[in-house]
């Protein structure tokens, strides 16, 4: 039997579904995973970037479905130069995207692929797509270095223009729905174990990636009600 650490009512769903569906599994303590984490922390502080991604993969083994975790494992593969297993790692973290700023992190990633690939002009489309969940300083620095590198300024398409430019590639152009079913489940499995806490957290990345307003009315009665400080 297959023995993993996961945290949250929401990692459980995630691992069911996509990992393990109709394997018996028992959690552990997280001891493990925690110590793998915080070693790989410490050998990325100092620099030891293959060290610290041997840690992050055995974390990831441990748990499959951190996001946090998964997102490391890219870093390293970046600084490494290793393209191939960035973008495998990229594609895997799609699935377990569960807020706009780690679905605009998997465009992300997807653009530094494609720069990598000497795909300019798919690069920019996935840089540009990333803004509209999370509109950070990273994305539009890899831009301009395109812009740079190329020596002329990127198209700045409309939305429209980037869905085809995504959707001709392949490329997802909104969050996963079988995740978001997924992590609504996990949010009424939680609420009916009056597990409050790790409902509203269900909840609230729902509603962070479609503004649902049935979600945010279960939002805002699990907070104001009685049982939940």
């Amino acid at each position: 039997m297959n023995s993993v650490s996961l945290s949250h009512i929401s990692e459980v769903y995630l691992y069911e579904y996509y990992i393990a569906p109709n394997e018996a599994y028992e959690i552990n303590d997280n001891s493990e995973i925690e110590s793998f984490i915080n070693d790989a922390k410490s050998l990325m502080a100092r620099g030891n970037i293959n060290e610290a991604l041997q840690k992050w993969l055995k974390a990831n083994v441990e748990n499959p479905v951190n996001m946090e975790i998964i997102l490391q494992i890219i870093s390293c593969c970046k600084q490494l130069g290793d393209i191939q297993g960035e973008y495998t790692y990229t594609i895997m973290s799609y699935n377990y995207s569960c807020t706009r700023a780690e679905l605009a992190a998997y465009y992300r990633n997807l653009g530094w692929y494609y720069l990598e690939s000497y795909k300019p002009e798919i690069s920019a489309a996935c840089y540009r797509y990333s803004m509209l969940f999370d509109d950070t300083k990273q994305a539009d620095n890899e831009i301009k270095f395109l812009e740079k590198a190329m020596k002329h300024p990127m198209a700045e398409y409309p939305i429209e223009k980037l869905q085809e430019i995504l959707k001709e590639n392949k490329i997802p152009i909104e969050a996963n729905n079988i995740t978001l079913a997924l992590l609504y489940k996990a949010g009424e499995e939680a609420e009916t174990k009056k597990m409050f806490d790790q409902a509203l957290d269900c909840y609230r990345m729902v509603y962070d990636l479609t503004q649902d307003k049935e979600v945010g009315y279960r939002i805002n009665i699990l907070s104001n009600t009685k049982m939940y400080p």
